[in-house]
């Protein structure tokens, strides 16, 4: 008889091969990678389920919201009229796209500030021209590098990585995440700008951007333009001190969405139009499955072979990347929460076994974990443009491939000398 570990691995790889293949379409395989699970009882019924109100899907959905209300009212007209006077071309703006992303990604959660983003990038094309789906992957990028300079950017995952490292007698400060991530982030704009930005996808916008055609726009009242302002401005503050007034950044996004929603200035069928239902069931598809290979036993196996492929080496460039590339493909299909809370404690014991610092090898594993450049399903914020920006799988891989070589190079140079082994 098969074992559950045995499984949850065949599934794994088969999700891998349906995605990269598209055979079918991406939701429906991480739907039905579900439905095995379920079906061979390793993951509950309930469990499986659990996802649709996962914190994550209420806080994209509700940025999103919240980011809708400045295009209803004709907002992100006025911020493109504004955005055009400092990039005059397309290539231009994906720049000050991707400095966006960086800067507010520095200063608040990377998935509340790109679902925040995709109202006005589909604003953006329909006032200007703009391909949504190359300023949405320049934004993609802007936040995933802003969520390395800061704990605050990528909070989830950082904080993992800062908790099980002061667990081990370290330190890890606010910023110190950003001695790699600063390095990653001139990197990633040199690429974009002599190479990348000519890669960047152009895709055809879902139908259910239709709300964003211009022909749809309508005038909105004053005070409806004030208030969406207002009330996005009152989430970002929300966000920045959500550890001391004590309320969770989802709660604080849905009550920014709630508000938008109660002065009408989202009604109807704009609400739905908005919510991109393919990225919800993205999400939620392979939640279970970073879940199972942890209690399968799955994850374990894997990390004997990281073992073994490191055993008896003590050359600190070949471990950094190993540890890397495994970190880095799992989260392409697990998310890169899901990848590091397994990994976390299985580099420790790596470490151990080694002789080296455990504290560097959850860096790199963290760092590695980060850079979902070549699936949707890796983090919050590639799933969140795909639906969106109407993007195929394959198009996150064709674009960024040489992007994640190049910096897979440089934290295997780097990560040595900023963490010891």
């Amino acid at each position: 008889m098969i074992s559950p570990a045995v499984i949850t691995l065949i599934v794994l790889v088969a999700a891998a091969v349906l995605f990269i293949s598209e055979k079918i379409p991406v939701p429906l395989t991480a739907m039905l990678c579900l439905a095995v699970l379920v079906l061979t009882g390793i993951v509950t019924p309930a469990d499986a389920i659990a996802g649709f109100s996962n914190s994550t899907v209420i806080l994209l959905i509700s940025m999103i919201l919240v980011g809708g209300a400045l295009f209803e009212t004709g907002v992100t007209e006025k911020v493109a009229k504004a955005a055009l006077k400092v990039a005059k071309t397309e290539k231009q703006m994906i720049m000050v796209v991707f400095w966006l992303g960086v800067v507010l990604s520095a200063l608040l959660n990377n998935t509340g500030v790109m679902a925040m983003m995709i109202p006005l990038l589909l604003g953006l094309q329909a006032s200007v021209g703009y391909s949504a789906s190359k300023l949405m992957m320049a934004g993609f990028l802007g936040v995933m590098c802003g969520g390395r300079l800061t704990l605050v950017g990528d909070a989830t995952v950082n904080s993992i990585a800062q908790n099980a490292i002061v667990e081990l007698g370290g330190t890890f400060g606010a910023f110190d995440i950003g001695r790699i991530g600063l390095p990653i982030t001139i990197l990633t704009f040199l690429w974009l700008l002599f190479y990348g930005w000519k890669k960047l996808p152009d895709c055809k916008t879902t139908e259910d951007s239709s709300i964003f055609n211009s022909e749809e726009k309508k005038s909105a009242p004053l005070w409806q333009q004030i208030a969406s302002v207002v009330v996005i401005a009152l989430v970002f503050v929300g966000m920045c001190v959500t550890g001391k007034i004590g309320i969770p950044l989802y709660m604080i996004a849905m009550l920014g969405a709630i508000a938008v929603c109660a002065m009408r200035i989202l009604k109807g069928k704009a609400v739905y139009n908005l919510i991109d239902m393919k990225t919800v069931f993205l999400y939620v598809g392979m939640l279970p499955l970073g879940a199972a290979l942890k209690t399968t036993g799955a994850a374990q196996m894997i990390a004997d072979v990281v073992a073994q492929i490191c055993g008896g080496t003590g050359n600190v460039y070949l471990i950094t990347a190993v540890v890397f590339l495994v970190s880095c493909f799992m989260t392409q299909f697990t998310s890169n929460v899901v990848t590091i809370n397994l990994l976390v404690p299985i580099v420790v014991a790596i470490g151990e076994t080694l002789g080296v610092s455990p504290a560097a090898l959850i860096v790199t594993a963290t760092i590695a974990a980060t850079c979902g450049y070549v699936s949707p399903v890796a983090c919050p914020p590639a799933t969140i443009i795909y639906g969106n920006g109407g993007f195929k799988f394959k198009d996150y891989g064709k674009c960024n491939w040489s992007l994640l070589l190049l910096t897979f190079v440089l934290c295997v140079v780097l990560l040595p000398m900023l963490w010891p082994l």
